[in-house]
């Protein structure tokens, strides 16, 4: 008969070796996969796959021909909101930059004139609209 710690040894010695060829198993099939996937082969396949479904997905052309015409501009108007807006923008940028330096620097202006120290307790408080 084994006695009962050489038995055990075994059994967690059996139990190693099968999680160790167990984890390499699983390295090496990530790499393998890596590898497949990262070929270059397997990307322009890959890319393929992906016109040939939007291909697929997109609606018969011949069903356009027969669409009439728009009849109002809400295209065009809504254009040149967009490019007022962009103007817009890109002009409230150059201000705060010219008198801030940073929108940053504006916020903290801002912030610093919204809270003003009491003369008596030296607490900030709010600064009250008028």
């Amino acid at each position: 008969m084994i006695p009962p710690d050489h038995e055990i040894y075994e059994v967690e010695k059996r139990i190693a070796a099968r999680r160790h060829r167990v984890e390499s198993a699983a390295r090496e099939t990530g790499r393998q996969a890596l590898k497949a996937l990262a070929s270059p082969w397997a990307l322009a396949g890959a890319a393929a796959v992906g016109f040939l479904i939007a291909g697929g997905l997109r609606k018969d052309p011949r069903e356009d021909r027969h669409q009439e015409r728009r009849k109002s501009d809400k295209g065009k108007t809504a254009a040149k909101a967009g490019g007022l807006a962009s103007i817009g923008m890109a002009a409230a940028s150059w201000f705060i930059k010219s008198q801030f330096g940073s929108p940053v620097a504006m916020a903290q202006y801002f912030l610093a004139k919204a809270r003003k120290t009491s003369p008596r307790t030296d607490k900030p408080r709010l600064a009250t609209v008028r």
